[in-house]
């Protein structure tokens, strides 16, 4: 195996660890907290999730992305890229939360939101705090040293189980969660602090900040507009609708992106920095954009469908009776958001990766045409209206990154396509079982054996298809070699 097979390879064993563990113990805290805390409560987080993701556009100003992808003549100039990012973060943090604090109340009425003020001051503490994580995080995954990265997570995952779940038992409503947020990020940035081998000296060069921001400067654009698109729904929810609805569509969201997470989790974070080190050989960049994507499809395509097909089931487990209305949503999410993966996702880390950013801009533009007007005729329709045209919107953007990664590294549209043809037929094969299955009965046990056998029915059609068979002998064969890799 090459050095850079290598160091994938021990990347992706802690990637794949830190998500078993993430699997064993975050369903137990979710399906809790969702029983404890009401759709409202969720709609209020929901409500200051919208303000930081703003505000973190600007502190954290592109700079990861820029610490990844770009190459350095030696590590000291990388130490100095990382100061210069490090202050300039910090500083626009402090300045940025300051402002927020100051007009607390306009804000909150702004987001459909006047009760929630204090609450939004409070919880945007995590915009400093988060800017003494990202600079370390992205080092991290430079030099696909994920070890660390296994051990923050790990405190994420444990923290709603041992601090916001009795939190929330106590107070019953939005404040468990903010504060326990709080909390894993102060946790976080201490273990990233004590692993690092960087760290923030007095250092300050506005010549090289004028240099990263010729690079950063399009990232910052894109992440604006992507924040507009990905965030359009949620603020037309919070002023057209009430917490109710809000609190279920972000929450059905992020269920469905979570389950969908047990597999594109463990390798969407390695995408960047290895496409960054094979960034001028245009050949083996396409070759391995196919190969990613042919064993993230084995896994996350049916994994989509099944979502889809037992919505009902996936939101009675995981969170409770109470939230009927999140199905829906859920299915639809789960099916459009594995396609996404595989292939917005992997064109958009290869733009970064070749050193375009300008493309992701052009294209969340040309996305934003599309999706916003449409998305505000939706809120004036229902409810349903809104998420239907947010889900489908994500077709839009396949055909844009379709026709642009063509067009960037000549990658053929018909060769990404047909590299998950088998994995199609297998889901839509699977989709008939799961059918006649439905037939049969529709109690809980009932469904949990017709999943394992759709499972089954999926993996049978994939293997009559030899590139599937040989796929997934890799896959098994891969995994050995995690466990052996010290």
């Amino acid at each position: 195996m090459t050095n850079l097979g290598n160091q994938v390879a021990r990347a992706t064993k802690w990637s794949v660890l830190s998500e078993l563990m993430a699997k064993l113990i975050t369903p137990i805290s979710m399906m809790v907290l969702a029983r404890v805390l009401t759709p409202e409560a969720y709609g209020a987080i929901a409500t200051t999730a919208i303000v930081i993701s703003f505000a973190e556009l600007f502190t954290d100003s592109g700079f990861p992305k820029y610490l990844i992808q770009h190459n350095f003549q030696s590590d000291e100039e990388k130490s100095e890229s990382a100061n210069v990012a490090f202050w300039t973060n910090f500083s626009l943090s402090l300045f940025i939360w300051g402002i927020i604090i100051i007009f607390r109340h306009q804000i909150a009425i702004i987001v459909g939101s006047p009760e929630l003020g204090n609450a939004i001051a409070v919880a945007c503490i995590a915009i400093p705090i988060t800017t003494f994580s990202s600079i370390q995080i992205a080092l991290f995954k430079r030099d696909l040293n994920f070890q660390p990265l296994f051990h923050a997570r790990i405190v994420g995952i444990v923290t709603p189980f041992l601090f916001t779940i009795p939190l929330a038992m106590w107070l019953k409503n939005y404040w468990a969660l903010i504060v326990g947020t709080i909390f894993y990020q102060v946790v976080t940035a201490i273990i990233l602090a004590i692993n690092s081998k960087w760290h923030p000296r007095r250092y300050y060069s506005f010549g090289k900040l004028k240099e990263m921001l010729a690079f950063c400067f399009w990232i910052i654009t894109n992440d604006v507009l992507t924040y507009f698109t990905g965030y359009i729904d949620l603020f037309l929810i919070s002023q057209k609708f009430d917490q109710h609805k809000l609190g279920i569509y972000r929450t059905a969201v992020s269920t469905s992106t979570q389950i969908i997470a047990l597999v594109s989790a463990i390798v969407l974070p390695v995408l960047l920095p290895v496409y960054s080190k094979i960034q001028s050989d245009h050949n083996k960049l396409r070759e391995t954009m196919l190969k990613i994507q042919k064993y993230l499809g084995i896994i996350i395509l049916p994994l989509g469908f099944g979502v889809f097909l037992y919505s009902d089931l996936v939101t009675n487990l995981l969170l409770g009776p109470q939230w009927a209305e999140a199905a829906p949503i859920i299915g639809l999410w789960g099916i459009l958001h594995s396609f996404s993966l595989l292939i917005n996702r992997n064109c958009s880390n290869t733009y970064i990766a070749i050193g375009r950013p300008k493309i992701s801009v052009l294209l969340q533009t040309l996305y934003a045409a599309a999706l916003i007007p449409t998305i505000i005729i939706s809120s004036n329709i229902s409810f349903e209206a809104v998420y239907y045209t947010r889900a489908f919107a994500k077709g839009w953007m396949i055909v844009l990154n379709l026709i642009t990664i063509y067009i960037t590294i000549r990658q053929s549209t018909i060769k990404v396509i047909t590299n998950i043809l088998p994995e199609l037929w297998g889901c839509i094969v699977m989709s008939g079982a799961a059918l006649l299955l439905s037939f049969l009965g529709n109690n809980t046990q009932w469904q949990l054996v017709s999943i394992l056998i759709c499972g089954i029915v999926y993996f049978a059609t994939i293997c009559i298809f030899k590139e599937d068979r040989q796929a997934l002998s890799n896959i098994i064969r891969y995994a050995k070699q995690q466990i052996q890799v010290k």
